[in-house]
């Protein structure tokens, strides 16, 4: 196996380490990979090039008998304006989180691009929940973790059981979360329709019962994100 290899991917994690280095987290289309940038924050650096969100394409040095690759190129592709700002940052900061979660290698090709796709609607929509829930369901969907979408007792479902079934209020197993008046057929719209025309039921409809659902969903399916509670702060609470 090549010990230098070129990658591609958006930068969703970044820590400062002790001596100047920086710890990044990558989600590409090959997968999700970790990286140590060495020296990154000290002036000269690339720093730059590495921040949160940004879309680069790199070299990194593969040891065998270490975890961590050694990042030893970058190259700027492309970056976001407007994620820093408060809202958007906890939208882009969940989807990127979420897609780090389930970015294995043989699901990564059909999530990278719902992935990236979110993020640019997050960047530009005037209401950036939008794009987070619709990309957040179907990166779920990419990642094998799609809901049942028939009501699993024949009745009108209003509930989506944790466990990944939907049903009616009346035969829901506990936990089960609420869809809100019409949720069910807008997930049915989320997960089988056009992004486009997705996007323009969602503008039309009550949108928080979803993302509510899907934070709650992601948690018990997953883990509980840390990116969870601003992400409700900035879009669910008080409502």
């Amino acid at each position: 196996m090549e010990r230098y290899r070129t990658h591609e991917g958006v930068i969703v994690g970044r820590r400062p380490l002790p001596g100047g280095d920086v710890l990044l987290r990558f989600v590409g289309p090959e997968g999700a990979l970790d990286a140590v940038a060495r020296k990154a924050q000290r002036p000269g650096g690339r720093s730059g090039r590495l921040m949160l969100f940004h879309h680069v394409r790199f070299q990194a040095y593969h040891k065998p008998d270490r975890e961590l690759a050694i990042l030893t190129q970058a190259e700027l592709v492309g970056r976001l304006e407007r994620l820093s700002e408060p809202g958007r940052y906890a939208a882009a900061a969940y989807l990127g989180e979420l897609a780090y979660r389930l970015a294995a290698p043989e699901v990564a090709p059909a999530l990278w691009p719902v992935f990236t796709s979110g993020l640019r609607g997050v960047a530009r929509h005037d209401q950036p929940a939008l794009p987070l829930v619709w990309a957040g369901w179907r990166m779920l969907a990419a990642g094998g973790l799609e809901p049942g979408l028939a009501s699993r007792c024949g009745h009108p479902p209003t509930r989506l059981e944790l466990e990944g079934a939907l049903a009616c209020a009346a035969c829901a197993k506990s936990p089960a979360l609420p869809l809100g008046e019409g949720g069910a057929e807008l997930l049915t719209v989320l997960l089988r329709r056009p992004g486009r025309e997705a996007m323009a039921r969602l503008e039309a409809a009550a949108w928080r019962p979803l993302l509510a659902a899907l934070l709650g969903y992601v948690a018990y399916q997953l883990e509980p994100l840390r990116s969870e509670a601003a992400v409700r702060q900035a879009f669910l609470n008080g409502t």
